[in-house]
This record gives C-alpha cells, sequence and structure tokens, in this order.
C-alpha cells in the first residue's frame, strides 16, 4: 500500500541521492551486513536531506515474532522503543504524527529525543507479501518537524522497500549457491571416493592428481583411453572440482557437430553444447572420428564437415566459432575436454590441423594437458572391486545379494575385458540373468568370457584355482579349465534329462535358447541312439 509520493524539489533530491547507494552486493559481504550498511548509507542521505533529528528503519521480516531495529541515524544513543512496543509503527496507513509525551507503545511511555514536544513521523515500506493480511513488514520512523521532509517520507520508504527486497533476494541466492555447493560437494567427494577413495580402483590412484592438477587450470584437457575406460565420468569429475562447478558440464559427439556448434539458417537455429555450456566445461568425445576411426563410410556427418579441426583449433585458442550454416563469430568462455580412443600423437599424424593444439610428435606440444586412462586388463586388481560394485548396485536393484565364487573372480580377473570398464556391469548383468542360484559361479559366466577354445590363456589360468562352490567339480575325472567344466556340465545335466533341453537348461539356469547355443558352440548333440 504504497504512499502517493511527493514530486517537491526536496523529495525528488532525496530519492535521487537515496537510489545512487542502491548498488551490487560485494561477494565477499554477508547479506545481513551488506543490508544493515545499505540502510544505515540511505537514512544518512534521508536525514541529512530533510532535517531529521534522528531516522530508523523497523522492519518485520519472516521468521520473526517481534519487530526491531535494523538501522538507525544517528547510531549515538538509542531508541527506546523495542520488541512488541516497535508493532505500533507497522500499522498500514499514510504518514502519522505523534508527540513522544504522547506515544504510548504496550502500555509505556516511549520518549524519542528527550523533552516532550519533537514530532514523531511514520511512513510504511510497502511490502507485496504483507498486503493479504493488512500489514506491512517495515517502517521509516522519523523524528522531524519539517513539513517538506515529512512529505518526502513515503518516496523514501519506497526507496527503503527496494534495498529490503534486494537484501531478501541476495539472502536467498546466496542460501541457494550454499546448498548447491554443499549438494555438489558430496556428489564429487562421493565420485572421487568410488574412483580414486579407498574403496575405489587402487589401479587409478594415479590418475587422482592429475585430475586435481586439471581441475586447477582453465586450458583444455585431452582424455584419451580404449572405449569404455571412464573419459565422460572423469571428465565429469574434473568439472565438479573446478571453480566453474556451478556452471553447466555438456557433452557432445563429434559424430554429430551440429549438436557441438549449433545449427543456424534455413528458418531453424539452435545453440549446440559449447553455448549451452554457458562457461562451464564441454566435453568433446569421439576425436577418433576425425581420423576415419571406427566409422563406417557415410555413417559420420564429421566426415562431412571438414572444417572440424579448425573449428576446434579455434575454440580451443581463443573460444571463438560459428554455428554450422552461419558466418557469424560467436564467443564462448566455455572450458574443452577432448575425449579419444587414439594418443594425441597419432591424431597429429592423421589429422595434421590438430598440431597447433594437441602435442606435436617430438616437438613442444601443444596448450592442453593430456592424461591417459589405463586399459582394464592392464589393471587386473580393479577387477574385484568393479564386480563386487557392479553385483551390490544390480543385485539391489532386483532385491538380492548375490555374491561371487572365487573361481568366477579369478576367470575375470583373466578376462581381457574388450570393453573396459564399462562392460563390467553389462557382464554382471547376463551373468545375473543366467545364474541357478545365489552365488554367481564360472558356470554362470557369459560364454565370451572363455569362448576362445580349449587352450585360451582365461581357461589356463582356471586350472589351478581350487573350487568350494560345486563339489562335482572337485571329483576326480572331473575336467578343471573353464572351456572343459562348461562342456561337463551340460552333458551331464542333458544326461539326466534324457536330453530334454527344456528341464537341462532349467536346471543350468539357462534358457533353452541359450543352452542350444552353447550346445552347438560345444559341439554337442544327442547321442546315437540314446
Amino acid at each position: 500500500m504504497p504512499q502517493a509520493m511527493n514530486d517537491s524539489p526536496l523529495s525528488v533530491r532525496l530519492m535521487t541521492e537515496m537510489a545512487l547507494i542502491l548498488r551490487p552486493t560485494p561477494p565477499n559481504v554477508p547479506p545481513g551486513p551488506a543490508l544493515d550498511g545499505l540502510l544505515t548509507g540511505m537514512l544518512e542521505v534521508f536525514a541529512r536531506g530533510s532535517g531529521a533529528a534522528r531516522a530508523a528503519v523497523v522492519l518485520l521480516e519472516p521468521g520473526d515474532e517481534t519487530p526491531r531495529i535494523r538501522a538507525v541515524v544517528p547510531e549515538a544513543g538509542s531508541w527506546p522503543g523495542r520488541g512488541e512496543g516497535l508493532r505500533e509503527f507497522l500499522r498500514p496507513g499514510p504518514p502519522r504524527f505523534r508527540t513522544a509525551s504522547e506515544a504510548v507503545l504496550a502500555g509505556a511511555k516511549i520518549w524519542l529525543g528527550g523533552p516532550p514536544g519533537p514530532s514523531v513521523a511514520v511512513a510504511a515500506l510497502p511490502a507485496e507479501d504483507f498486503e493479504p493480511i493488512g500489514k506491512v513488514r517495515g517502517a521509516l520512523v522519523a523524528e522531524i518537524d519539517a513539513a517538506a521532509g515529512v512529505a518526502a517520507m513515503p518516496g523514501a520508504a519506497v526507496l527503503l522497500a527496494r534495498a529490503v527486497e534486494m537484501g531478501g533476494v541476495l539472502a536467498a541466492e546466496r542460501a541457494g549457491y550454499a546448498a548447491e555447493t554443499v549438494s555438489l560437494r558430496g556428489r564429487v567427494s562421493a565420485g572421487f571416493d568410488e574412483m580414486f577413495g579407498p574403496r575405489g580402483c587402487p589401479g587409478l590412484a594415479g590418475l587422482r592428481t592429475l585430475a586435481e592438477q586439471a581441475a586447477r587450470e582453465n586450458g583444455p584437457v585431452l582424455l584419451w583411453g580404449e572405449a569404455g575406460t571412464g573419459k565422460a565420468r572423469l571428465a565429469r569429475l574434473i568439472h565438479e572440482v573446478s571453480p566453474r562447478a556451478a556452471k553447466p558440464f555438456t557433452a557432445a559427439s563429434l559424430r554429430d557437430p551440429a549438436a557441438i556448434f549449433g545449427v543456424a539458417g534455413n528458418g531453424f537455429s539452435r545453440p549446440g553444447a559449447v553455448e549451452d555450456a554457458a562457461g562451464g566445461c564441454v566435453y568433446l568425445a569421439d576425436m577418433a572420428m576425425l581420423a576415419g576411426r571406427g566409422v563406417a563410410p557415410g555413417h559420420s556427418d564429421a566426415l562431412a564437415c571438414p572444417d572440424i579441426p579448425d573449428r576446434l583449433v579455434r575454440l580451443a585458442a581463443d573460444g571463438r566459432f560459428s554455428r554450422l550454416g552461419s558466418a557469424a563469430t560467436r564467443h564462448s568462455k566455455a572450458r574443452l575436454i577432448l575425449g579419444s580412443t587414439l594418443p594425441p600423437e597419432e591424431l597429429v599424424r592423421e589429422v595434421p590441423a590438430l598440431a597447433p593444439v594437441l602435442p606435436a610428435v617430438g616437438g613442444d606440444g601443444g596448450p592442453l594437458r593430456v592424461i591417459r586412462l589405463p586399459a582394464l586388463r592392464e589393471r587386473p586388481g580393479d577387477v574385484p572391486v568393479l564386480l563386487q560394485r557392479a553385483v551390490a548396485l544390480l543385485g539391489g536393484r532386483s532385491g538380492t545379494r548375490p555374491s561371487l565364487a572365487p573361481r568366477a573372480v579369478k576367470a575375470l580377473a583373466a578376462y581381457s575385458w574388450p570393453g573396459n570398464d564399462a562392460e563390467v556391469e553389462t557382464l554382471v548383468s547376463e551373468a545375473l540373468l543366467s545364474r541357478s542360484g545365489e552365488r554367481l559361479d564360472v558356470g554362470d559366466l557369459p560364454s565370451r568370457v572363455f569362448s576362445l577354445g580349449p587352450g585360451s590363456g582365461v581357461a589356463g589360468e582356471m586350472a589351478d584355482v581350487p573350487s568350494g562352490a560345486d563339489s562335482r567339480r572337485d571329483a576326480p575325472g572331473v575336467p578343471d579349465t573353464l572351456w572343459d567344466m562348461e562342456r561337463a556340465r551340460m552333458i551331464e545335466a542333458l544326461s539326466r534329462h534324457g536330453w530334454v533341453k527344456a528341464r537341462a537348461a532349467r536346471e543350468l539356469g539357462l534358457t533353452p535358447r541359450q543352452l542350444a547355443w552353447r550346445m552347438k558352440r560345444h559341439g554337442l548333440g544327442r547321442p546315437t541312439g540314446g
């Protein structure tokens, strides 16, 4: 319920000078002290220009039960009114006048400014959220006699109300940032603990320092390693521990240049990952696509856009880029993180246009940091960690608590893992579907784990592993390699059920189709005359 504001020269001058004090709060100043300082400065301008002997801002803020004086000038002395006694000032209405001798609040005489006589004027601070209940959340209270000064109070009250609203918005934003920071730190802590912590993969421990160093820098980063080694995951962790963590993280593949740089023209425009990052980080995967690796002819837009290397060089150098179909130059402050299955030297040989960014062979190198992610077969000690994590995750989703037999862990540690870390969850998921009990054993593993045939490395690794999961495997005469063990187990089940595949498959925890496929792989068939 704002009062009608006076447009006298004094009122205009006061409002102009008070408005000049309204400015953004420095990021290192807490919202509370910032609002106190702002209100005090505005009151000083008002008191000086209006001739008020004393002025104060009384506020009833959300969450407070009683009003309080938030700012007062001059600071010497004190206003006797406090607590419930200040609520009298918060009644809505036009400026009011009361002599100190008549000011009776909460049953006590409140003397404002010495002996009886000086007038006290009150102007409400308009606040929309308090109007429905007939209240205002604040008031400008002044010990003042000049009529022109009193007439300027409604305008001054409006500006003070805006200052209070700005303080509330700032406090809410800071609280939101603090909550987001706590959430980000929690996620980052969990992510780092899972990847590098005591419960993480020991084979990746050496990457932690490199990731933390990369997070503190602003230059581009190249993460290279085989498919499935976790390049995208490491890129996100680098972003989340960097000063850019509160800004977006976007990802796109070089298979789709339009998704990276955006599209313009033909009546249709859309931004790409570079613009969507808005000063955060953008992760671009599949750098090897530029060298034509893993691309079927006609199946990659990157090959149809030959200036992609030049675009990447410009983007990494100074943030300049343009949308596809447009010559207009745009600028991005996003940090560039690249993912590749090829080492930088090979990328430079295959794509010379990338030399300004990538380290040249035998040269000083480009401006980016290079981090290599080792393949899973190079870190066999990580296999049990990843397996236990995948079993717990997938078992939890299905409401079960399966375990891994030592023989199964040994077999999987010897497996070549062509899909690296990303293959672990897929393989465990397949094993859980085909398991015959609560324990995952070698017979539950997908056939590709030991599909290299008799004498393979995986089968040979299993020859000296004691079995505690199935007494039949410890019996004399039972073959003790994965290949032969699977064959013997199928023959035993099929013989027991008269070579009826449906019954044997049920015992083995397989579908009839899975059993038929494995029989074909082993060259098994119903014995003649059986």
